[in-house]
């Protein structure tokens, strides 16, 4: 089995390789271990790390809200 690894710089360019791997029937298999946080994911990060946890609430609790919201 021959490897070959391809380094992509976006979610497009991710897109269209695979798209183009089904098409010519190629099997393929990802690597999802390379992640890297972006800049922007990094200040989300910072600024949810620096609320009062006080206040927060757990997963399940965010959905009930959402739900009651949103009507899903």
């Amino acid at each position: 089995m021959t490897q070959i690894i391809i380094n992509l710089s976006n979610k497009e360019e991710e897109t269209f390789v695979e798209t183009f791997l089904k098409k010519m029937k190629i099997s393929f298999e990802k690597n999802e271990d390379d992640f890297e946080l972006t800049g922007e994911m990094k200040r989300v990060i910072d600024e949810a790390l620096k609320q009062d946890r006080s206040t927060a609430v757990d997963g399940k609790e965010s959905l009930k809200r959402i739900r009651a919201k949103y009507g899903l």
